[in-house]
């Protein structure tokens, strides 16, 4: 194939006019192949395009089909009393501690340690040997002193009869009285010193002085004591028992009120305690002390209760939980405390809006037993989910199942 050109001038400027012959067999065959394939190639993405946003709808379809089943529960008002927890301790209302009042060898330990004992049970025996003979000798100064004074009241009778028949001298008369009165003065000191061994001889006999609890005995038979200064052991009551805790200034004017309820009108007002293994003491107290000042570094002023305790399970020094109900219940919106997520410090709740899951902001306030106080971002008849949040996002279709309040 060959090509062919010509020239010309046109005003001043020289024309080429080419002549291309056309394009041999092989060439057009050519050229209609790649047409052909991109024919067949446009097809094929037309079809791609096509089953591509099929498939897009059928997935946009399926979504909206899927639907989340959960579990709700009302946004419920309720009328509770609550209840303030304060660490309070066990203390005995008396508790002396026993020490000899006398010396001497332990001769008879008569309890087991850690017993119930009565007022004036006999608890330990000091060796009475020397007291008791001590007072045998008192006594026996106090005949004589006696037999002096009835001899010399005797003397000064006859000689006051003989003075007024003026049979003897003045003197002899104011000796007789000055004998009386020394005898009378030997009398009373027999019988301080009578009454100062027998006090002795009591003290060899240590007994309880109240009705309580004995604890380990802190000397053993045969043991030397000192008189004030060896401890035998502590006595405590039990029954009643106090509980001591400390409560904010900010509710001083609280506890004064339920001081001055002698006559028990704040009914609602009641003290219980919980022991260290969560057990309830199955006795209410009652507020029987307040200090005299609060602790100015604290803020904080000692109250004391007073809890029966017949069975003696309460012992002095237990820590336990005081719980002090509120004066009068208040009605609250509550919700279960499950239905309630925390993020970054922060609670919230789905709550249901037209088969819809809406994530909402609130501000809890107590919790008591399984349920939570809510203060701010629920209304009463709401419906909070209560299962199944972990599977939801804002937005999310749903089904509910609802349930009673709890």
């Amino acid at each position: 194939m060959k090509s062919s050109m010509t020239k010309a001038t046109h005003g001043g400027m020289i024309i080429i006019h080419a002549k291309i012959p056309r394009p041999t067999g092989v060439i057009r065959a050519g050229m209609w192949q790649l047409k052909d394939n991109y024919k067949h190639m446009k097809k094929k993405l037309l079809l791609l395009g096509l089953l591509a946003l099929h498939y897009s709808c059928n997935e946009k379809e399926n979504t909206e089909k899927q639907v989340t089943m959960v579990e709700t529960a009302p946004v419920s008002k309720q009328t509770i009393v609550l209840s303030d927890q304060y660490p309070a301790a066990t203390v005995a209302l008396q508790e002396v501690e026993l020490r000899a009042d006398v010396s001497g060898y332990i001769t008879n330990i008569l309890f087991r340690d850690g017993q119930q004992v009565k007022k004036g049970q006999l608890l330990y025996e000091i060796d009475k040997s020397r007291y008791q003979a001590n007072l045998d000798q008192s006594q026996s100064r106090l005949r004589i002193a006696a037999s002096n004074l009835e001899r010399a009241e005797r003397d000064l009778d006859r000689y006051q009869k003989l003075k007024e028949g003026n049979a003897i001298a003045g003197q002899v008369y104011d000796n007789a009285l000055t004998d009386l009165q020394n005898a009378e003065s030997e009398m009373m000191a027999a019988r301080a010193q009578v009454a100062n061994d027998q006090t002795n001889l009591q003290y060899a006999s240590v007994r309880a002085p109240f009705d309580g609890t004995i604890g380990f005995s802190a000397v053993r038979l045969g043991a030397l004591v000192n008189q004030g200064e060896t401890l035998l052991n502590v006595i405590s009551s039990n029954d009643p028992i106090g509980v001591d805790f400390f409560a904010s200034e900010k509710n001083l004017s609280k506890f004064q009120s339920l001081m001055n309820d002698r006559e028990g009108t704040l009914a609602d007002s009641t003290f219980t305690i919980s022991l260290p293994d969560g057990t309830l003491h199955p006795e209410p107290g009652s507020l029987e002390n307040m200090d005299r000042a609060v602790d100015r570094e604290t803020g904080t002023i000692q109250i004391r209760l007073h809890f029966p305790n017949p069975d003696g399970t309460l012992k002095p020094g237990l820590s336990t939980t005081l719980r002090v109900k509120a004066i009068n219940g208040a009605p609250v919106l509550t919700i279960p405390q499950r239905a309630t997520m925390e993020q970054m410090g922060e609670i919230s709740v789905f709550v249901v809006e037209d088969n819809t899951a809406r994530e909402r902001k609130i501000q809890p306030g107590r919790k008591f037993e399984d349920r939570v106080i809510v203060e701010n971002g629920l209304e009463e008849g709401q419906q909070v989910i209560i299962s199944g949040m972990q599977k939801l996002t804002n937005g999310d279709k749903i089904t509910t199942q609802n349930r009673n309040p709890e």
